[in-house]
């Protein structure tokens, strides 16, 4: 980043209860701007306009960022429509996203950018999506602490239905006026707002909602959810409970943890209540409670029950395990849900590949699988794994022998080509507690 986003950002930190009222002259100048651009990638999907990096980089560039930053600076900038494009969700329905133009990108980066440096120092430790240093692992790691080290025995697992489409723009301007006092910033953030949406050349005016895929759209849900749920539950419910009470976000998607069921019962109602007082509403086919802890497995046994239940959350199934020296742990595997819908985006682009020969079929299905263990490769989740990795195998196979009417190649002639060529799997990540923490909160628990 740039010296002075770099200033503004400590000097934000230094300063959390400041309310800014001058911050289009400071921060949209033309290196700024530039610094924005720079950090687009070049082989996004264009938005309406149809223009990507390249066209609007090259000759006179320095131009069009003067000339961008002096209509910001006036309220002369108004943002396009975004283009709205549909992909298939896990569970059969179709996720909507909203793609800005290139020039739009670029004042949502900077604003983006802003808007992150004002609120980070006031955003909350169990917030993990969308932030600086913050990864969907390091909320999965804590989510096994809790259950682990502070011994809850209850989960509350919860999302909310449609939140991006739903986000209320008054609710979201009041929330944004508690730090800012600048009006031509916030004139921007609502004319983003009210972009509006074009889908299938039939503009659709947007009354409410932050359309995902934009930039600035994060860091907005962000500030409406500190706002909603993470002060809420902190500061009041968590003080209400007779026992421990955590909660562990990662965007819209929450899980919480209790000690005890009442708390848990009763944080459900409430739940349902505190959303709708801001025009939101929990998704009812993902918003349940499930005992889950140590204590779990001899509790349902008691109950007549197999098994102690599992719960999804960011795409791993978690349920109740042991370790080697028999220790209860949070154990966890990938989601039957997303392995089918990755396998499936698999396949297809496989299909798509066969034109251009059998190398660019292998060097994707070698990137894929790259990426799969990137993520999914935790600690646990061994045998789900080699489970993927053969799939991928079976899959790569199978549109290599479909190249012609005939079939070129056998199992054995291929497969073992392809078993040496696909990268390895291997637990990346450990999300299981540390031994120096379990002895810490041993001690504190006797």
């Amino acid at each position: 980043m740039t010296t002075q986003i770099i200033h503004f950002t400590q000097w934000a930190r230094d300063n959390p209860q400041r309310k800014y009222n001058s911050l289009l002259g400071m921060l949209f100048d033309p290196d700024g701007l530039n610094e924005s651009f720079e950090r687009q990638a070049a082989n996004k999907a264009p938005g309406v306009d149809g223009m990507r990096k390249a066209d609007y980089g090259g000759y006179g560039l320095p131009e069009r960022l003067k000339d961008l930053s002096a209509r910001v600076r006036r309220l002369g900038y108004r943002p396009k429509p975004v283009r709205r494009v549909f992909i298939p969700k896990s569970n059969g329905g179709r996720r909507a996203l909203g793609i800005p133009s290139f020039e739009d990108r670029i004042v949502q980066d900077r604003t983006s950018l802003i808007l992150q440096a004002i609120w980070e120092p006031e955003f909350r430790d169990c917030s993990y999506g969308f932030r600086p240093g913050r990864n969907a692992h390091q909320a999965l790691k804590r989510l096994a602490e809790i259950i682990t080290i502070e011994r809850t025995q209850w989960i509350v697992e919860a999302d909310i239905k449609g939140f991006f489409d739903n986000v209320s723009h008054d609710h979201l301007r009041r929330f944004l006026a508690h730090r800012i006092s600048d009006p031509r910033l916030l004139r921007i953030i609502d004319r983003f707002l009210k972009a509006g949406v074009l889908e299938d050349g039939v503009f659709k005016a947007s009354e409410q909602g932050t359309p995902q895929g934009g930039l600035v759209s994060p860091v907005l849900a962000n500030i409406y959810l500190h706002y909603v749920l993470d002060m809420w539950f902190e500061k009041r419910y968590a003080k209400t409970c007779h026992g421990t009470a955590r909660l562990v976000r990662y965007a819209d998607d929450f899980v919480a943890c209790f000690q005890w069921e009442d708390d848990a019962k009763r944080f459900l109602q409430e739940l349902k209540i505190r959303l709708a007082q801001f025009d939101l509403e929990a998704e009812p086919s993902k918003t349940a409670i499930y005992r889950f802890g140590h204590l779990a497995q001899a509790r349902c046994k008691q109950d007549g029950h197999r098994r102690p239940p599992t719960f999804n959350f960011l795409g791993f199934t978690h349920y109740v395990g042991r370790s080697r020296k028999g220790n209860f742990v949070v154990s966890h595997k990938t989601q039957r849900e997303r392995i089918q819908k990755k396998l499936i985006e698999l396949n297809v682009r496989l299909a798509s590949l066969r034109v251009q020969g059998g190398k660019a079929m292998m060097e994707y299905a070698y990137r894929h699988l790259q990426g799969h263990i990137q993520y999914f490769g935790v600690s646990g989740n061994s045998r789900s794994l080699r489970q993927y990795r053969y799939q991928v195998q079976r899959l790569l196979f199978k549109c290599l022998n479909r190249r012609s009417q005939r079939r070129s190649f056998t199992w054995q002639q291929v497969g073992e080509a392809i078993n040496h060529y696909l990268p390895r799997t291997c637990i990346v990540r450990n999300l299981y507690p540390s031994p120096w923490w379990m002895t810490q909160a041993g001690s504190r628990m006797v």
